[in-house]
């Protein structure tokens, strides 16, 4: 591991410029910061994003590149804010860079809760272009469940748009951006180019914490069931945790091999390395390092190294060579359940940011509605 910048006031998703920068949020303060070449950090941010509201897990959560960067400066941001009648809204705004400097901000898209004054959670926020171009966003459902399995609602979905916000031709629901549904609290997901395959990470409430593989108009189980649902109606999860972990950001780094952040009590979060065959089951899955204070996001550098955050920094982890399964080796069952060694003191300490209910370590003893 090796520590980029430290000093930092919670960064949450970042991403990489082709010249070299390194462009990342601060969840609690509206700034986006930049990383020069050289590894210095920018006295001045790129832009303040606002209006935002920042309690709990809300904030700004997201950062998307356009794949056009280098020709037209555009950068994406996904940040909560709440209106004069207490509705919590997810919304994506995009700026054109002018040099280190965000200009012409534009509204992109905006999603509400159902009802005024809702928990400051699930709210989702990572975003990030796929290969084929158009812009995909994970939103919570807002701490109501069960808009997660009403079509027409775009919380507790994961969403695909063309990049000015409009709806592509070719997703499962005409004229909707729901690409997929029946989703909590995602904090994170990448594409595989090996395979097409779009993986995702998902918080349980007091069980069943998941990574999913997400498919074009797949119906993930939420409210409906948990973790492996025995229902052919939902897609079962080819990870599922339990006790919980809360998995966060997870990057791919070579075919069939992922890294993923935990953020367990808060106090500190693994890395874990997840191989998986082609068909989606279970290779093996492994903890590689563990790091004070909790892992929020995890990305793969131009450089070929895993970039991570933490609640005061940025570091890097240098990617392990990827193990192939043995020819006679079992597979595992799509959906498995994984016993995790639980790090947390008895009485269930949960709460990590993004996961329940703080961004801050606390005392848990009751189940999270």
């Amino acid at each position: 591991m090796t520590t980029i910048l430290t000093g930092l006031s919670f960064p949450l998703s970042l991403n990489f410029a082709p010249d070299g920068r390194i462009f990342f949020n601060e969840k609690n303060t509206g700034n986006v910061r930049v990383i020069q070449q050289n590894g210095s950090l920018l006295s001045t941010p790129f832009a303040t994003i606002s209006p935002i509201f920042t309690d709990g897990e809300s904030g700004l959560l997201g950062i998307a590149l356009d794949p056009s960067f280098t020709t037209n400066g555009y950068l994406y941001f996904y940040h909560t804010y709440r209106d004069s009648q207490s509705y919590t809204h997810g919304h994506i705004v995009r700026y054109t860079a002018a040099g280190n400097i965000g200009t012409s901000p534009t509204n992109i898209f905006d999603v509400v809760s159902g009802a005024p004054n809702t928990p400051p959670y699930h709210n989702g926020g990572y975003i990030k272009f796929g290969p084929d171009g158009k812009l995909y966003a994970q939103v919570g459902e807002f701490h109501e469940g069960s808009p997660a399995q009403d079509p027409p609602s775009t919380t507790g979905k994961m969403l695909r748009m063309n990049s000015d916000g409009s709806v592509p031709s070719d997703n499962p629901f005409p004229g909707s951006l729901v690409y997929a549904l029946g989703i909590r609290n995602a904090f994170g997901f990448d594409f595989d180019a090996s395979n097409d395959r779009l993986i995702a990470t998902e918080a349980g409430p007091s069980s069943d914490d998941e990574i999913n593989i997400i498919v074009k108009g797949g119906n993930y189980g939420w409210p409906t069931c948990l973790g492996v649902c025995h229902n052919p109606s939902f897609i079962d999860p080819i990870v599922n945790f339990n006790p919980v972990v809360t998995p966060t950001g997870i990057a791919t780094v070579a075919p069939n091999v992922y890294y993923f952040g935990e953020w367990n009590t808060g106090n500190t979060g693994n890395l874990e390395r997840l191989e998986l065959s082609m068909n989606g089951s279970v290779v093996s899955m492994s903890q590689v390092y563990t790091q004070s204070g909790g892992i929020i996001g995890v990305e793969k550098g131009p450089n070929g190294k895993l970039y991570f955050t933490s609640p005061n920094g940025i570091y890097t982890y240098d990617i392990q060579s990827p193990v192939s399964p043995m020819p006679n080796s079992l597979s595992i069952i799509l959906a498995i359940t994984v016993s995790i060694i639980a790090t947390a003191v008895l009485g269930y300490l949960a709460i990590r940011y993004r996961g329940r209910h703080s961004a801050q370590p606390v005392a848990r003893t009751q189940q999270d509605p």
